[in-house]
Formats: structure tokens, sequence, C-alpha cells
């Protein structure tokens, strides 16, 4: 048995950046201490060749289940005591196959949803029994002829929701706008909205001999929280808020005095040579990236962290990571440098930030505690 490690960082840091919401004058007191804890494996070892991309939390945040699809089996993580308590042993293929999900959902009354690329598999709360959706071979009724839904899938937190983008059956073109599907009765809702259209501007394309060989992915993130589903892109400061009680869209559109605002649009978007096209990605990693919008409904506020380079030193480039903070209406109260990593698994829990690390190869979280 492992010994369970606590390793303690106790950095603080105090509230001094400047205010960049024109309607948020006051002073806003802010500071954080942070400890790196690690989580207890057992005899074993917790999987970590996905970087938790395959991890989802409990409904009551005390439980994290990390698939691992190497052993088909589900991890199960007690985030209280911080120790593996459980590996649930599932089919790779067959009638409960589980396949190969680039993500987890598990809803409010813990289902567990398996998302892939072509479908969403939902499992009962004791991953015994199985219900799929074939979503990319799906006719659904609101769909015109030369239309499809497409990745990334996400299932809403109630479970009873498919949320993703829709638009032409050609992925060489840009996404229409949000789709709501019912997964009770699979009735579709179309919502307009030209935010993939403005991501798409910055795709990147390579071709050979005439063909798409290789382009980047300029997803939208949706984030649901206090009734509403917010959708960003990572090339802008901005927000598009969908009420789900109206079916409204507004937008905040924000200032930073720490990042750029904006990606610049590329000169040139598609190249016939890798050399090129490893050059136009290198530059555009260079430029500003910001992370979907964090919900921590124990302070009812929202977090989004952004990344920006610093400075070059020779061929190396120094990038500085920033968090900013909203109230529950998402106006902005503020930002500053800080040690919260922009990539990376991240969750809110009783308050505090989870955020994770690979410590030698084991499962550790980063946990920053706020103050206000």
């Amino acid at each position: 048995m492992k010994k369970l490690v606590f390793i303690s960082l106790s950095i603080i840091c105090l509230a001094c950046g400047k205010q960049t919401d024109e309607e948020e004058k006051k002073e806003f007191d802010f500071s954080y201490t942070t400890d790196t804890v690690l989580v207890d494996p057992g005899e074993g070892f917790i999987y970590l060749n996905g970087w938790l991309n395959a991890a989802a939390l409990s409904p009551d945040k005390k439980q994290l289940y990390n698939y691992n699809p190497e052993a088909a089996e589900m991890e199960v993580i007690d985030l209280e005591n911080l120790r593996l308590t459980n590996r649930i042993k599932m089919e790779k293929e067959g009638p409960q196959g589980a396949g190969n999900p680039s993500s987890i959902v598990i809803s409010e009354d813990g289902k567990f949803f398996f998302i892939s690329y072509t479908d969403v598999r939902e499992f009962t709360s004791q991953l015994d029994s199985m219900k799929t959706y074939k979503i990319r071979s799906g006719k659904f009724e609101t769909l015109a002829t030369d239309e499809t839904l497409s990745q990334p899938f996400q299932v809403s937190p109630d479970g009873k929701y498919l949320l993703c983008p829709y638009g032409p059956d050609d992925f060489a073109k840009f996404s229409e706008g949000l789709a709501i599907l019912s997964l009770e009765d699979l009735q579709l809702k179309k919502v307009p909205t030209d935010l993939w259209e403005r991501a798409d501007a910055y795709r990147l394309t390579r071709f050979e001999n005439g063909e798409r060989r290789m382009w980047t992915n300029e997803n939208v993130d949706i984030v649901q929280a206090n009734n509403q589903l917010l959708l960003s892109s990572a090339n802008f400061n901005e927000v598009y808020v969908l009420d789900l009680a109206t079916d409204s869209i507004s937008s905040k559109v924000y200032h930073s005095t720490l990042t750029e605002n904006t990606k610049k649009i590329p000169a040139k978007t598609s190249t016939d040579s890798p050399e090129e096209m490893s050059r136009m990605f290198k530059e555009k990693n260079g430029q500003v990236n910001f992370s979907r919008f964090y919900h921590d409904d124990f302070s009812n506020k929202f977090y989004r962290f952004s990344r920006d380079l610093e400075r070059t030193i020779g061929d190396s480039s120094v990038y500085k990571d920033v968090v900013t903070i909203f109230d529950e209406n998402l106006n902005q109260l503020h930002e500053e440098v800080s040690p919260i990593p922009f990539f990376g698994f991240k969750f809110f829990k009783d308050g505090k930030l989870y955020s994770y690390v690979n410590v030698e190869d084991e499962l550790g979280f980063a946990v920053f505690t706020f103050d206000f």
C-alpha cells in the first residue's frame, strides 16, 4: 500500500490587478492558497495516459470516475479521502461495450454517458445496462437533407439532451449553430449562431495532391449553468449566452489588460507543404488562447483561464497563464497572472479548484482555495 502524500506549497497571492470591466470600479479583494495532494492508488496504478480526458465527477462531487480503455475498466477515486477505492470491469465491445470514449459525463441522476466520435452510449448508474444513440448516422426531422450533427458531442447535466454543432454534411465547411437533441424522443431544435463561422476563419488546412490531409479543429465550448448555455471560442475574449427559458441569445465582450483579446486571423490558412503547415501552426499556437468557462456553484462565480505569449528567448517561448473571474451575471470582476495552468483537467469542489498534475506518474491535484 502506497502512503498518501500531501505536498504543501502554500502559495499566497494578493489581488493587485487593474479592474478591466468598466462597470466594475470598486475594489475587488482576492487571494488564494494552493496545496498539491496525491491520490493513493493502492496496490496498482491509476491510468493517466489519457490525461483524465475520459474522467467525470459524480453528481455530489465526492467521487471521480476515470476510464482506462486499455484495461476496459472504470477506476473509482474517493475525493474525500483521496484514494482509489474500486475498479469496475467493463466490456470493450459487444452489447455492453464501452467502446473508446473521448469523454464521459455522469448525469444528475447517476447515469453514465460514454461519448465517442459516432455515438453516445448511456449506462445505468451501476454500469450494467446500455442504450446506444447513433448520432452520426441518425436521421433527424429538423435537419435539412444536406445537414448533419457533428463533434464534439456533449450531454447536458440532467442527462436529457445532447448538445452539439449542426451544419453542412461537409467537414470542410463551418457549422451553422447549436443543436439541442432530446434523448427521450430524439426531437431536435436548432439554434443558429455565427460563432462557428467566426471561429472557422482560424482553421489551418494542409493539402496533399489536392486532397485535405490535415486541419485544425476550431471548436466552440459549451457550458451549462444557471439555466443558460455559455458558448465561447478559444479565439475570442467574449461569450454568447443562450437563455434556456426564453431561447434568446445575448453576448458579452470583455477587455483584458494582461492578454490580447483575440487571435489575429492568419494571412494564410492553407498549404501543401508539411513544413509550412508546422510553421503556421506554431505561429497560431503562439497567440492568445481562452479556455471554456468554469462555474463554481459554491460561490456562484465563473472562471476562465487564458494563455498568451509573454516573451521569447532565442528559439524558446515563455507564456503567462491568466485567471479571470466573473460574477453570477458574467460581469468581469478581476484578472491576474496566476500559477493555475491553462491546460489540463480541472473542476470545482466545495469552492476549491482542483487542477490535475502528474507527479512522477502518480495522480495529483493542485488545489486552489480562493478567498474574496
